[in-house]
């Protein structure tokens, strides 16, 4: 007999992952691609291929329904990948292409708030109703949890903090706007950031990128400390307005970023405080999600479990 799976595809900004996993958020397998597709329709023809390949090999698994996470602007309740700034993929209808292939029911949402209702379900807010996510990985996304239920906002995009202006006049985003969280706090920003510094293109023949800068903070190097003590200012600037707003009881910070906290921590609480009604959120806390990489997988899980079951507000808009 086999065993019921959630078929579940994280689709990011330079791989995607699918994976079978529990109802429980136990994951049975997996597999990651790095992204070379061009084209949205390329993107979603391998992102198929890829999930037949591993139901092939993992027969004792039986998927009942698919859940995917979209980076960019989504429409939850069509399953409509609306828009992703930074590769120029739009309008493709994820949820009825992916449900008509497998034949099983298919829900798709923005990854920041696919990730916090992973954080509700198996993370570290299975007890807090009020909590704002935060994902930094190649981009900046974000979830807002409010009265225990996911907060989409008036057109389904709360939540995107990447698009908050952290530089006045800054680096020009493609989004349009100049100065967004996502060109100084994602990984191409955390590398423009160090080498601005000083730092170099080149480490040991490759090109540099955040987490070898990471390696080098976590062995002392000055150039690299001081880049992540940038990544704490500009992150702890955009939370900080969101806590004066929002009012949470947890930051969460996800994506791979969030495996370097412990480097940019002390800053990013320096810079809250110092910017923050300190009485009206004496009791705040910040962790690092406990998923690292596997996030965005548990995200799309709980997109599929809360798409089946209407949970936490799935989908309202």
């Amino acid at each position: 007999m086999t065993k019921p799976a959630v078929l579940a595809i994280d689709i990011g900004g330079s791989k995607y992952i699918v994976g079978l996993v529990s109802e429980k958020g136990e994951i049975y397998a997996k597999k990651r691609y790095t992204c070379f597709e061009k084209t949205g329709n390329e993107l979603v023809t391998s992102i198929i291929a890829a999930a037949q390949e591993l139901l092939e090999k993992n027969e004792n698994y039986t998927p009942k329904v698919i859940g995917v996470t979209i980076p960019g602007l989504a429409d939850p309740k069509r399953g409509y990948w609306i828009e992703a700034s930074f590769s120029g993929i739009r309008d493709i209808p994820l949820g009825s292409i992916l449900s008509r292939q497998f034949g099983i029911p298919a829900y798709a949402d923005n990854d920041g708030q696919a990730c916090a209702l992973a954080e509700r379900l198996f993370g570290v807010c299975q007890n807090v109703s009020d909590f704002l996510y935060l994902t930094v990985s190649n981009g900046v996304g974000g979830g807002i949890f409010l009265k225990d239920r996911i907060y989409y906002g008036a057109t389904g995009c709360a939540g995107e903090m990447g698009h908050v202006t952290v530089v006045e006049h800054g680096r020009r985003c493609k989004c349009g706007k100049r100065g967004c969280l996502e060109m100084y706090a994602a990984g191409g920003g955390i590398v423009k950031n160090y080498i601005e510094l000083g730092g170099n293109r080149l480490i040991h023949g490759k090109i540099t990128d955040a987490r070898t800068i990471a390696a080098l903070a976590e062995e002392g190097d000055l150039i690299a400390l001081e880049t992540f003590r940038l990544e704490g200012y500009y992150l702890g600037k955009a939370i900080a307005g969101a806590c004066n707003l929002l009012n949470p009881a947890m930051i969460v910070i996800g994506g791979g970023v969030s495996l370097s906290f412990p480097l940019f921590e002390k800053t990013l609480w320096e810079y809250i405080r110092r910017s923050i009604y300190l009485r009206a959120n004496e009791d705040l806390k910040i962790k690092a999600s406990p998923f690292g990489n596997d996030g965005g997988l548990m995200g799309a899980t709980a997109v599929a479990l809360c798409g089946l079951n209407k949970m936490y507000g799935w989908g309202e808009l």
